[in-house]
């Protein structure tokens, strides 16, 4: 019995494995197979559903980002109507002034998805060859990426050149390395340049602001604003699931910048130096909100940009 198990194991392993017997691996069909799945599904995340602890968070941040923003209406138009308090009704104006520069600053970026691309294609198709590292399909990414830029003249000059800069001995890697490098460089620093002012922005605001409210709708404000500049530098704009990430990311910053200003109001009240616990909460208030703002310029930018941002 053991004798001929061991020579029909032999036999499986002889015809398994018998030389010319098995297919050539091709590679530009497992590129034309993968792009048929749902794209950005290889990025960490980008397949799985958002979890029950995630909806809750962004369905407990936007109650708290309305509650904050009502009650201040409330309260505000109160003292300045009735008690006649020339302060509240500054900041009465303020939070109307800024609900409306938020709504036209969603309109604009609404007009704005409608002309331009999405690029997740794009991405896609760079991350799979990236990952494959084989030779011939970098023709493609540039055909892909011509067709994005097909109305920017300068980014196509770019792409061009790059294009005529190509050698038979370039992996796919090496076309992804040459875009970043000659193409897309440029954009990226000017994109990290708009981050930081949209973080300094957000802190001057959130220091200046005397309400938490008002905290509040200064991150969203700075959050769109930065959304919309990066989709003119890289003249795309996010996709559907991308733009949800990204406007949940907001959410979240700007609910944390209400909560954080309510705690340092409170903690002026009880403290024996108010100036001590102001300078300290608010400071304190800044440090986080920008360091959020850098995450979600970096997100942003991430989900925007037509090739993976490469980690350095």
């Amino acid at each position: 019995m053991s004798a001929s198990a061991a020579d029909q194991s032999r036999r499986l392993v002889d015809l398994e494995f018998r030389p010319g017997e098995l297919p050539a691996a091709d590679t530009p069909s497992r590129l034309e197979a993968g792009q048929g799945r749902d794209p950005g599904g290889d990025r960490p995340g980008a397949g799985k559903r958002t979890s029950l602890a995630a909806w809750l968070a962004l369905g407990a941040s936007a109650v708290i980002l309305l509650l904050v923003v009502g009650n201040a209406a409330v309260t505000f138009a109160d003292n300045a109507f009735r008690q006649g308090s020339v302060f509240d009704m500054l900041l009465l104006l303020a939070l109307v002034v800024l609900v409306g520069a938020i709504v036209t600053l969603l309109a604009r970026q609404t007009q704005a998805l409608r002309k331009l691309k999405s690029a997740e294609r794009a991405r896609e198709m760079a991350s799979q060859l990236a990952r494959l590292d084989s030779a011939g399909s970098g023709t493609r990414l540039l055909a892909a990426l011509q067709a994005l830029y097909a109305d920017n003249a300068i980014v196509l000059g770019r792409l061009r050149a790059a294009s005529t800069a190509l050698q038979p001995h370039h992996t796919d890697r090496d076309v992804i390395e040459l875009l970043n490098r000659e193409v897309f460089a440029p954009m990226d620093r000017e994109a990290d340049e708009r981050i930081q002012r949209a973080a300094i922005r957000a802190v001057v605001g959130v220091s200046t602001c005397p309400h938490p409210s008002l905290d509040a709708l200064v991150v969203i404000a700075v959050s769109i604003a930065l959304v919309r500049d990066l989709m003119s530098i890289y003249g795309l704009r996010h996709s559907a699931r991308s733009l949800w990430r990204v406007l949940t990311h907001s959410i979240l910053t700007a609910s944390s910048a209400a909560v954080m200003s309510t705690v340092v109001d409170f903690a002026m009240q009880a403290a024996h130096d108010r100036i001590a616990a102001a300078v300290a909460g608010t400071a304190g208030e800044a440090l986080v909100v920008a360091r959020r703002m850098f995450a979600l310029g970096a997100l942003a930018k991430a989900e925007i940009r037509p090739l993976p941002v490469q980690e350095r």
